[in-house]
């Protein structure tokens, strides 16, 4: 675990990206500024837009972003190849993102059966063309919880000593626990402690949110993170959860107003995606901070820490009592409830 308190944990939204993999989903070029601004506003440190080579269309998502000109750095996607990452370099993003599987599922489903060594020479090119564009590179070893430990950091010592700027670790199926990030993260730091390390979890066994507090403890210092967690299949980690956890945690600050725009992009891509966030999902359901039983509402009232792990004005929140104005019992039987939310 990293006791370093210097240490900053900071969040790269990849909800541009992510979210168009997600089932349904659909942005507009207005969906995607106005995403973009709000992502900003709610306290980001880094966005990641889109794959420019693989349409026009996602190649102006990225222009439109570069030129707003919203004072962090914009990330767009490439792979492993020349084509891609000048693609990148022509929508005027600051970093690219690459990425390649280096793995033998990797070899056999998607590298037409390019063998390691020749991945490996993949890698330091492409990463030496990126920086020669003058870009900032993040590479990806996609995969990299189910890679071989040899071939995983061989490729992250390759692209280093090409001149990577950063290196993240992929779950890209999801399937780690959180004593296997721990493990995984700090060795990886042992292993490359001049390259800062971000960190990508998807969600598809539940485990992204804790496996990125793990990896966070274990001293990484970008974590992927979407709005609603909205990507591919299950997701990834959600912003808005992972950002009150910090909160929670006097990890990171997040002001109220920074808050409340989390609440308003989410809502904007609840439209985009098609997929709503349940009434009881953690920070910005409708129940979140609602207090319902007559036990909990009396002992709210007189203090509310009784029933609430954190003061939900932090979060942009308000607290919430459900009232039931009617409740009687007669031969066993409920009548009638009038139930009303106040405080939302």
């Amino acid at each position: 675990m990293n006791n370093d308190k210097s240490h900053k944990s900071r969040l790269i939204d990849a909800t541009l990206r992510e979210g168009f993999q997600a089932p349904n989903a659909s942005f507009s070029f207005d969906d995607v500024t106005n995403i973009a601004t709000q992502i900003v506003q709610s306290g980001a440190e880094m966005i990641e837009v889109g794959h420019p080579y693989v349409s026009t269309n996602a190649m102006q998502h990225t222009r439109s972003v570069v030129e707003m000109n919203l004072g962090i750095p914009v990330l767009a996607h490439a792979r492993a190849f020349r084509k891609d990452i000048h693609a990148v370099f022509e929508s005027g993003a600051d970093w690219v993102g690459i990425f390649i599987g280096v793995n033998e599922i990797s070899e056999r489903s998607r590298l037409s059966g390019r063998r390691f060594p020749e991945l490996l020479e993949i890698i330091q090119d492409t990463v030496g063309y990126a920086k020669s564009l003058g870009l900032c590179v993040r590479f990806t070893v996609e995969d990299s919880s189910r890679t071989d430990w040899d071939r995983m950091t061989g490729a992250f010592t390759v692209a280093c000593d090409a001149g990577a700027d950063r290196i993240c670790f992929a779950d890209s199926v999801g399937i780690l626990e959180p004593q296997s990030v721990t493990d995984t993260v700090t060795r990886i730091l042992q292993n490359h402690p001049s390259v800062e390390l971000e960190v990508h979890f998807h969600d598809d066994r539940g485990l992204a949110m804790a496996n990125a507090l793990a990896a966070i403890d274990a001293g990484a210092q970008w974590i992927s993170v979407s709005v609603n967690g909205l990507g591919e299949r299950c997701g990834i980690t959600d912003h808005a959860i992972l950002a009150a956890n910090l909160v929670f945690r006097d990890a990171r600050p997040l002001s109220e107003a920074q808050a409340r725009m989390l609440g308003t992009v989410s809502t904007i891509v609840v439209g985009c995606s098609q997929q709503e966030i349940a009434k009881s999902h953690p920070i910005l359901g409708e129940y979140a901070f609602t207090h319902t039983a007559r036990l909990h509402v009396l002992a709210v009232e007189k203090d509310k820490r009784s029933y609430e792990w954190i003061d939900p004005a932090r979060l942009g929140r308000r607290h919430g009592i459900i009232t039931i104005r009617q409740m009687q019992c007669t031969e066993g039987k409920t009548l009638n409830s009038n139930i009303e939310i106040v405080g939302k």
